[in-house]
């Protein structure tokens, strides 16, 4: 099993397709995995689902991409945490469909639902909002994605962004800024 040392050389070769170092990787990184899945699932408050579903959910997507482009463990746990925010997010839209009278389900390896609470209105206007942001400065969308999907501190975002701190600081007080007005535009 590879240390956390070495889990940037397994990265680098899943990056660059070798589709058997996903595996290697997961395995180093499980309870990191599930610490970024819990992260993810409090913001729903969620209980039908667990966070090694959740991270069982992501694998699958990765194993049906080509490849993941991370460079280092917290560029690949960041990118893991995005992905987990996206089935999340398909999940609150499947379920706002369906009180529209949609009659399908999306279904997740336990084939349980994500439940949505009070705050999934909330993470729809950031998730749109990082969208239009990426746009704008893509390392404040990553640091947005970070800081209030992934549930990282300040230092772990610089590492996941390769910036130093003062630089995190500065894109999350812009972020925040710029995700206000937006979503004073939006609601106003």
């Amino acid at each position: 099993m590879p240390t956390i040392e070495n889990i940037t050389q397994h990265i680098i070769a899943y990056s660059k397709g070798d589709m058997v170092e996903l595996g290697v990787i997961v395995d180093a990184l499980y309870k990191e995995l599930c610490k970024v899945a819990k992260s993810q699932l409090n913001k729903l408050g969620s209980k039908d689902i667990s966070p090694q579903e959740l991270v069982h959910e992501v694998y699958l997507k990765f194993s049906k991409s080509l490849s993941v482009n991370a460079n280092c463990r917290r560029h690949f746990l960041a990118i893991a945490a995005n992905a987990m925010r996206y089935l999340i997010i398909d999940q609150i839209r499947t379920n706002g469909s369906q009180k529209r009278g949609a009659n399908f389900r999306a279904t997740t390896l336990s084939d349980s639902k994500l439940p949505i609470q009070s705050n999934a209105e909330e993470i729809l206007y950031v998730h749109e909002g990082i969208e239009k942001l990426r746009a704008i400065d893509e390392k404040l969308a990553i640091t947005v994605e970070c800081k209030y999907f992934a549930g990282y501190s300040e230092q772990e975002t610089a590492e996941a962004l390769n910036v130093n701190v003062r630089s995190v600081r500065r894109y999350w007080k812009r972020s925040r800024k710029w995700l206000a007005i937006e979503f004073a535009n939006q609601t106003g």
